[in-house]
Formats: C-alpha cells, sequence, structure tokens
C-alpha cells in the first residue's frame, strides 16, 4: 500500500513513523549504554584485584547533547586514570569510530581487621582489641589486615584509636625474647635433640640470631630465636 492511498491523517502517521525508525537510537538510550559497559568493565577490573570485595559504582551523566551513533559492537574499555575514589574511563567503538571519557567515584568495600578501643602505643595487640568490620578501601592509605591472626602479638608503633583500620605501617614484630629472659636452648644432632637452659644475652624478635649464655657450661653462643623463650643452635 502506498502513502498516496492513505487518508491525509494515516498519510502523515505514517510519514512520521517512518522518520523516527530511521532516526539513531536516542542520546539516553546511548548513554545508558554506554554507562552499563563502562561500568561492568569498571568491576571486572576492580574484582580482579580485591575479589572478595562490594563496589559502588557512580558514573557522572555524560553531556545532554551528546550525539553518537550506536555501537555495533562491545565498547572498548579503558581505565587509564585512577585517583582514590576518582577515575576516569576511556570508551571507544569501533564501527562507527567514536570515544570519550566517563568520569565518576568508585567505592570498594571489604572486611578486615579494626581497632575495637583505643589501643596505646608500644603495647601488645591481642584478639579483645581487635574485630573483621566492612571498611572502604580504596581511599586507604597503605596495605590491611584481612586476618586478626596476622596482627595478634604484634606491638603498636603509634597510638591507635578505636574503630580505625590495622595497617602495616601502626605495627611492628614483637620481640620473642628480651635480653635476661631464660630461654630453652635446643641443639639437633641427627634425630636426637638435646635441650638445656641459658639466658638471652640481647633482645631479638623471631627469626634473630641472637648471643645466649649457656646456664651448665657458661658458655656464650650464637642460637636463633625459633619462637618465644625458645632458641636453637645451627
Amino acid at each position: 500500500m502506498s502513502i498516496s492511498s492513505l487518508t491525509p491523517v494515516a498519510a502523515t502517521l505514517a510519514i512520521t513513523l517512518w522518520w523516527l525508525m530511521a532516526l539513531p537510537a536516542s542520546a539516553d538510550t546511548i548513554s545508558e549504554q554506554i554507562n552499563v559497559q563502562v561500568s561492568e568493565a569498571i568491576k571486572q577490573h576492580f574484582l580482579t584485584k580485591v575479589p572478595d570485595s562490594r563496589l559502588q559504582i557512580q558514573l557522572n551523566p555524560l553531556p545532554s547533547q551528546l550525539r553518537l551513533a550506536p555501537c555495533t559492537g562491545p565498547l572498548n574499555v579503558k581505565l587509564p586514570l585512577q585517583s582514590g575514589q576518582r577515575i576516569t574511563a576511556k570508551a571507544s567503538c569501533n564501527q562507527p569510530r567514536w570515544s570519550l571519557f566517563v568520569t565518576g567515584t568508585v567505592k570498594q568495600y571489604k572486611t578486615i581487621v579494626v581497632a575495637t578501643s583505643p589501643i596505646v602505643k608500644g603495647s601488645r595487640l591481642n584478639a579483645g582489641k581487635l574485630a573483621l568490620r566492612e571498611r572502604e578501601i580504596s581511599s586507604l592509605d597503605g596495605d590491611y589486615f584481612q586476618r586478626q591472626q596476622d596482627v595478634v602479638g604484634r606491638v603498636a608503633r603509634i597510638s591507635i584509636g578505636a574503630d580505625n583500620v590495622i595497617t602495616p605501617r601502626m605495627l611492628a614484630q614483637a620481640m620473642a625474647v628480651q635480653r635476661g629472659d631464660p630461654v630453652v636452648i635446643e641443639a639437633r644432632r641427627g634425630s636426637i635433640l638435646i635441650r638445656t637452659e641459658g639466658i638471652a644475652q640481647e633482645n631479638g624478635k623471631e627469626g634473630d640470631v641472637i648471643s645466649v649464655l649457656n646456664s651448665r657450661s657458661n658458655i656464650e653462643i650464637r642460637a636463633r630465636i625459633t619462637a618465644p623463650g625458645k632458641v636453637q643452635v645451627p
């Protein structure tokens, strides 16, 4: 059926529908497609780095005057810039060829170790002062701990406020032996393990080699600290 055979009203409607179908997708539709694919690329990027985490992605609105032809395939999305929570993504299309930058913010949350009460500088951390809680990690200055057992027994290098995230820079490894402490000296000879008593002549952490006075022979030896109050002769 030709348009000339329609009534004036029907002809006008047919021409309008044909014109609408011939138009490219609206700016809103294209913007939505861009945001969906950019958000997915950001999600994959962050979850690859920190798998067990939760994301909040907020993209800034694209310009209202945006006029782009729909991309015939998936967008190529690159994330060239990131500073804290702020991120910039470059989205480009091969057919037809166009590209633009999309900006936004990304908040990444993960369950990590925090202090449940104030921790005084120089004190040793115990499980009663620690808890696992969800925190925003993309703005943290430094690393964090995911397990309490990696923190228990260490010493606070600085005072730590309640509810603060525990980071490695806040902590020092505790001394396993203090100078003057009694220690057990172990020496293995084949399948035989010999133990005797001694006195530490130096402070040391696990793994350190220190001077130890053998209480029986009164001879000073070098031994490696294997645990609090225990050393082993090589």
